[in-house]
């Protein structure tokens, strides 16, 4: 195990970093910093900052530090959970650290890699990748210069495999939350395309952390070692981690690689300023929607679909009866708005699949997937399929109508009744619960007479429960049975939080899945990294500031 030093940048001058100073200010001239898309508010706050380097981000750090001044941090806000949401203090917006620095070739591992700044957007950099252009293209560094000649060169298309929903979303924002989506049904999330970060620690000094390079000793500690003689020992916790998808709390693992347990941090152990991020190569896809006649249909297929080795899926998604509904009536009140055929009308549950497909291949060999169908008495007759781009986009985009859809439906009733708000599960349990956490969800919903909608990433057992309340007692009993769920989940040894993280909104259902002792283990090491709890208050825990 190598020993871990971090480092100090050339100083700048405090007073050169943009800055709005005064909530009045901030909430008149720059009100989107208010809030994310949790659309949790923020309370009154003194300070915005705009740093456009590392080193400028340094020097608030440092300074907010010497004044013992909490900093929260922003960067394209396009979180569910409240993170980037300041309560005090400082907010430090990342977004004008937005460069690709670096595109390479690493022979190590026979990859592409793309080196980035945290501001990245996930967007633009699946755009830059398509193109094969880079704004960096006419950079004077021969590192720089070759990779991108060389990238350039290779015939191949590459693509970065995390597809966190929010496609928006900035590459720095998408590491500290672990993000996931879809396509984490094969590729995993985020965690497993992070080839290194660099991470700004709570007295302004940095880290660069490749992977495979720093790892826990056998008795779980890592030790830090400062530039100015200061020393961080902390032990990793010992809880195990759930055997599905989680964002809930620290990762741990023995003898882990310390770049995990900064990445779904949260932010709230450093600022991660710059990412190494892998790419592999694209492939042509194709899109399937199979209609079926139910729910549990769709949950019989689902694990029939997932046992099949001679399937290899990119993502296996989820509609049920109510969220089809949910489409047909906005088809009926504005057919162009879905963009798709009518949806049948014997239809009453669907399943999403995307696999890789050659259109040019002389044998297309759709057998197993046929048989897999057939053999839960369903016909891929009944069923949507496109594999050309805009095709793609188009399925895509009729995904994302159902959330869409359901926002702008609370929206509207908010508007009679300003208490309401939408309820939405973000758990996961193992593969083997499936069926039993899906009779819960359906059960306790349809009892309680609530208007639900179900959808999502059914193959990691990941499905949205969308509660949409009409008055303030459905959203009473919507929280109730919210708090039905997440224990029943943690039972289930499942995830309170597959894909969101915890911040500010969720930290009662870590005390679900968490011991107190378990969550002291995780205070433990952000007291060791960031003795007065500057960084990102209030996410994932609370913790008072020390003097």
């Amino acid at each position: 195990m190598h020993e871990i030093h971090s480092k100090l940048l050339p100083p700048v001058e405090f007073n050169q970093v943009k800055c709005i100073e005064g909530y009045e200010n901030i909430r008149s001239g720059f009100p989107v910093y208010l809030s994310d898309e949790s659309k949790l508010s923020s309370k009154p706050f003194d300070f915005l900052f705009f740093p456009k380097t590392e080193a400028e981000l340094a020097a608030v750090i440092q300074e907010m530090s010497r004044k013992n001044i909490r900093i929260t941090v922003a960067s394209a806000r396009t979180g569910l959970v409240g993170g980037s949401v300041p309560q005090e203090g400082a907010l430090v917006s990342l977004e004008y650290l937005d460069q690709v620095e670096a595109v390479f070739y690493e022979p190590s591992t026979e990859e592409w890699r793309v080196r980035a700044q945290t501001g990245v957007g996930l967007k633009n950099l699946d755009a830059m990748l398509r193109v094969k252009q880079f704004p960096i293209e006419k950079s004077g560094d021969p590192f720089v210069k070759q990779g991108i000649e060389c990238f350039k060169q290779d015939p191949n298309d590459y693509f970065y495999p995390p597809d966190p929903t929010e496609m928006s979303a900035s590459l720095g924002g998408s590491v500290v939350t672990n993000a996931s989506g879809a396509r984490t049904y094969r590729y995993g999330p985020t965690r497993a395309w992070v080839r290194g970060i660099r991470v700004f620690l709570a007295n302004g000094e940095y880290l660069d952390i490749p992977r495979g390079k720093y790892f826990a000793s056998t008795s779980g500690e890592f030790t830090i070692y400062g530039s100015k003689g200061d020393v961080y020992h902390f032990t990793i916790p010992d809880y195990p981690i759930p055997r599905t998808k989680s964002t809930a709390g620290f990762f741990t693992a023995p003898q882990m690689d310390l770049i995990d347990l900064f990445i779904g941090s949260e932010g709230v152990l450093g600022i991660v300023t710059r990412v190494d991020i892998a790419l592999i190569q694209r492939e042509e896809k194709i899109s399937v929607v199979q209609f079926l006649d139910s729910d549990e249909q769709a949950i019989q297929l689902t694990e029939a679909l997932r046992t099949n080795k001679r399937l290899r899926l990119d993502f296996l998604e989820f509609y049920s009866g109510n969220a089809l509904n949910l489409l047909r009536d906005l088809q009926r009140i504005e057919p162009s708005t879905v963009g798709m055929p009518p949806i049948p009308e014997h239809a009453r549950s669907a399943i999403f699949i995307e696999m890789s497909f050659n259109p040019h291949a002389e044998n297309l060999d759709y057998h197993a997937l046929e048989e897999t169908i057939a053999s839960c008495n369903a016909s891929l007759e009944n069923s949507w399929a496109g594999y050309e781009s805009r095709e793609l986009d188009r399925f895509k985009a009729f995904r994302h109508m159902i959330p869409e859809t359901i926002n702008s439906i609370i929206a509207e009733r908010k508007k009679q009744i300003p208490g309401l708000h939408k309820l939405g599960t973000d758990m996961a349990v193992p593969d083997e619960y499936l069926v039993e956490i899906w009779e819960l969800y359906r059960s306790q919903c349809e009892n309680l007479q609530l208007e639900w909608i179900a959808f999502g990433h059914i193959g990691n057992n990941h499905i949205h429960i969308n509660i949409l309340p009409k008055t303030m007692e459905d959203l009473e009993k919507g929280m109730e049975l919210y708090g039905v769920f997440a224990r029943r989940v943690v039972e289930m040894g499942g995830s309170v939080s597959a894909e969101h993280g915890i911040g500010k909104i969720k930290g009662k259902f870590l005390n679900l899945m968490y011991s107190v002792d378990q969550i002291n283990q995780m205070k433990k090491i952000k007291e060791a990294v960031d003795p007065r709890a500057i960084l990102n208050p209030n996410d994932i825990f609370a913790m008072e500031a020390s003097q």
